[in-house]
């Protein structure tokens, strides 16, 4: 079973059909497992306007160039009392978040703003990964 939007999909699997996880070793050196992963965009809005949302998000940052190798997600929580959040995660670390306005007027301007400043923490927090080595720290912290 997958679930990425929300909703419980069930499917057959074929063993033919069904690739081989990559090993987190290699002969030419270390792989990890999360490489693999690039250029999945995780949806977990709940509402039409954080349908939307994702929607503009998904096509804008489609668009950049790289973006094939990041996986982010897109995370709604609603609230009828409080208006609802939204906010994108890289690394299991919030990169963005934003009240979300069930008016739909300003998702699109909403959208490309958050396309924007996350495109541009993810790349710096790549180009910080890599260049900065600390014994203390582990692969996935920064």
């Amino acid at each position: 079973m997958v679930c990425l939007s929300g909703w419980l999909t069930a499917f057959p699997v074929h063993a033919a059909a069904t690739p081989s996880l990559p090993s987190l070793s290699s002969a030419g050196g270390e792989h990890r497992l999360a490489d693999s992963y690039g250029g999945v965009v995780v949806n977990q809005t709940v509402t039409v306007a954080g349908q939307e949302f994702f929607q503009h998000f998904v096509a804008l940052w489609r668009e950049r160039e790289l973006s094939e190798r990041f996986a982010i997600a897109v995370v709604e929580r609603p609230s009828a009392r409080w208006g609802g959040q939204i906010w994108v995660e890289f690394a299991q670390r919030r990169v963005f978040q934003s009240p979300l306005s069930s008016a739909r007027s300003g998702l699109r301007s909403l959208s490309e703003r958050a396309v924007d400043l996350v495109y541009q923490t993810v790349i710096d927090t790549e180009t910080d990964r890599l260049l900065f080595r600390d014994a203390d720290l582990g692969a996935d912290e920064f």
